[in-house]
């Protein structure tokens, strides 16, 4: 026999060998989890290689903190935000020494654990330099398997030039509460002076009764300038009462007479289908001076929008919605809000065609809706004009 014959003789019985085959497929197996190991690392690293980019790159401060306040990891934007080096952060910094008001730590610890996360917590930290941000901090606890807090890792925004607005926006407001304020003051004084006098003509007492009125009106409209902020903040507490809103129209009827005369256009008003003149009482629960800056932007607007010599037609009803009654009163007017406003009709500082305007009426007035629980929808076309609906629960909470 030859060397050859021998050779695969020996072959063909060790591939019939119960332990060779075995051997065999065990290497085979070896080498898919060898490769599978490979991809693994491959994925770890592309992952790794990932999260360091996000890390390093966001335009956010990102920190990595110890529970006994050592900066483990911290990114480029911490180190722009507060100016030091990543050397001196990691190696030397305490967090507390970052805190404005050291104690401000111990309170954000007890929250945080207590919480397991927090979201924009307001806090004063101190740049290298000594400069003081107000800033806000997102962040979450970092546990062991066990369950052992290790420390905390979150975001930091630096929103002191946010506050500096807001404060700036609060000082203007008390400022033009107090210089508007004062003239008006002497505007009612000077009306009711007039009014003690008996030398008026019954058309000069009804315009004087109309100053002092509208003067006073005027007066409460800028107190609640503060109920309108804080409703923006989501603060306020409202204070409803039953109120005709049949003699709010009629007062916001009366009020914008003169402007209704000068764009020759007419009110006419509808309860439950009939015309009404607003005489009789239909109750709804709500706080009256809110409600009355609410209708009288409306209102206004719709005058300023119509085209002159139209009709603004102002319908009062109820509507019925899945588990709740609202009282519905729609405004319309034949003017079409433009195309370029709609989607941003209530944002604030929107306005259009309108010399003067602010854009703030209907801002406010779905402040004031979504204050009592409801809501303003409009619809606007050139064949049907413009409807804007209030929608207000008949049972407020």
């Amino acid at each position: 026999m030859s060397c050859f014959a021998k050779v695969s003789e020996q072959a063909f019985l060790m591939s019939n060998n119960p332990s060779f085959k075995t051997l065999q497929e065990s290497i085979k197996e070896l080498q898919r989890e060898a490769a599978e190991l490979r991809r693994s690392d491959e994925a770890i690293w592309e992952g790794e290689e990932k999260y360091r980019t996000l890390f390093d790159e966001s335009h956010d401060a990102i920190y990595i903190t110890s529970r006994d306040g050592k900066f483990l990891d911290v990114n480029r934007a911490s180190l722009e935000l507060f100016e030091y080096t990543k050397e001196e952060m990691i190696e030397t910094l305490n967090v507390e020494e970052i805190y404005v008001h050291p104690g401000d730590r111990d309170t954000f610890q007890k929250e945080i654990e207590e919480k397991g996360s927090v979201r924009d917590y307001e806090v004063k930290f101190r740049k290298k330099n000594g400069a003081e941000m107000d800033c806000l901090l997102t962040g979450s606890v970092r546990s062991s398997n066990t369950g052992r807090i290790l420390g905390y890792q979150g975001i930091i925004r630096d929103v002191t030039e946010q506050k500096r607005i807001e404060r700036l926006r609060d000082d203007v407001q008390r400022m033009m509460r107090h210089d508007l304020k004062s003239p008006l003051i002497g505007i009612i004084g000077l009306a009711g002076l007039l009014l003690k006098g008996k030398k008026l003509s019954e058309k000069q007492d009804n315009a004087a009764h109309m100053i002092q009125e509208l003067g006073e009106r005027m007066l409460r409209f800028i107190d609640r300038t503060r109920d309108l902020f804080q409703m923006e903040q989501g603060s306020y507490t409202l204070k409803p009462k039953e109120v005709n809103i049949l003699g709010v129209l009629r007062r916001i009827k009366k009020t914008l007479k003169p402007l209704a005369l000068k764009r020759n256009t007419n009110c006419l008003f509808t309860l439950f289908g009939q015309p009404t003149h607003l005489k009789g009482e239909y109750i709804i629960l709500c706080e009256e001076a809110l409600v009355e800056i609410m209708f009288a932007n409306l209102i206004k607007n719709a005058i300023e929008a119509s085209p002159e010599g139209g009709t603004i037609r102002i319908a009062i009803d109820t509507v019925e919605r899945p588990g709740a009654n609202f009282h519905s009163i729609d405004i319309h007017n034949a003017g079409v809000i433009p195309r370029e406003i709609c989607e941003n009709f209530f944002k604030p500082y929107v306005t259009s065609g309108k010399d003067g305007g602010t854009g703030l009426g209907t801002h406010n007035a779905l402040l004031v809706a979504h204050t009592h629980e409801g809501d303003i929808k409009f619809t606007t076309s050139e064949d049907e004009g413009t409807h804007v609906t209030v929608h207000l629960p008949k049972n407020v909470a």
